[in-house]
């Protein structure tokens, strides 16, 4: 089998060419010339320069591979046409080359967002349920989780959803780590926001059966870790982890809205460098629940998380402190 990962050179995407490398996979990975390929580096995988605006680039990288994961893409952007570029049009690109110079039996996996479905209210979403995202980033996501869908009419495709995910590689993760390993742990509101997580190695676990299954064209899939947690428990098992005490400091939303306020026009000031808080991002940040299920993963594709959330936590706390970030 050979694949081709978009986003390889990222959190994810890096993730999950190790793990593809591990089962004896050959790799390639589709990177631009302006890629940081520090978590590539000595691998055995062939580098596909391109674009995903250059059609040529796309359909030389597509054109010799058993499975496609595109996992690139962007969660910070500088306005809502930056999100549908680098979500939406980037992945309509990468169809069209799949379709015109893919071979026929060639299988697209999309690593898509909750946020495309949106907040939950009451019970954990399932995928039956009508999406409805509030934010740009997430109706980017949604945008192309549509072509997808389209494109499984006619060629094997699936989508996985995945929450926020954490764990080795991960910078935003890292910043919460970081602050309370050094004393503080900030939680914005003094609402009880309830989220759903994934440990990066139980998705691309996900990932990986959803690739392999012939019952998952055309699906999609939520792939989270088990429960339900608020930012105090996830302070508790990373102050645990590190073995540090700490203050948890509620901030009020009108100086979180400052903030975003602020970096969504530094963003626009800025735009190649987009802050990681901004007012599209402070609308999903407002959401009380951020919940979804994984029961369809487990009855469809046999998946089972296998790390909690304090021994994820753990083993990403382990991963930086080896990793020299901490």
């Amino acid at each position: 089998m050979r694949a081709l990962v978009t986003g390889a050179s990222g959190f994810i995407g890096s993730n999950l060419v190790d793990q593809l490398l591990a089962e004896g996979i050959a790799v390639k990975c589709l990177v631009r010339g302006s890629s940081n390929l520090a978590w590539l580096k000595d691998l055995p995988v062939t580098l596909a320069h391109g674009d995903f605006r250059d059609l040529d680039s796309l359909a030389r990288a597509v054109s010799d591979v058993d499975c496609v994961f595109h996992v690139a893409g962007a969660t910070r952007a500088s306005s809502r046409a930056g999100y549908f570029r680098a979500n939406f049009e980037a992945t309509r690109n990468l169809l069209r080359a799949c379709e015109k110079h893919g071979p026929k039996d060639q299988k697209f996996i999309f690593i898509s967002s909750l946020a495309a479905a949106g907040p939950s209210s009451g019970a954990p979403l399932t995928e039956d349920q009508e999406p409805r995202p509030v934010s740009a980033y997430g109706a980017s996501k949604l945008a192309a989780e549509r072509a997808v869908l389209e494109f499984s009419r006619q060629r094997a495709a699936a989508i996985i959803r995945p929450p926020a995910v954490y764990g080795p590689r991960d910078r935003d993760t890292f910043l919460l780590i970081k602050s309370i390993n050094r004393g503080l742990h900030v939680i914005p509101g003094r609402d009880v926001q309830k989220v759903s997580l994934v440990h990066v190695h139980d998705l691309v676990t996900g990932i990986l059966l959803a690739a392999a299954a012939e019952k998952s064209r055309g699906r999609v899939y939520y792939v989270c870790g088990e429960g339900h947690h608020d930012w105090r428990t996830i302070g508790d098992c990373i102050g645990k982890a590190l073995g540090r005490r700490f203050l948890t400091l509620n901030i009020p939303w009108w100086l979180v809205r400052l903030a975003a306020t602020g970096g969504s026009l530094v963003s626009r000031v800025t735009p190649s460098s987009p802050t990681l808080l901004n007012l599209d991002k402070l609308r999903d940040i407002r959401q009380t629940q951020w919940l979804c299920s994984n029961e369809r993963a487990k009855a469809e594709l046999g998946f089972q998380p296998a790390l909690d959330l304090a021994t994820g936590l753990a083993d990403a706390a382990a991963w930086y402190k080896k990793a020299g970030w901490l």
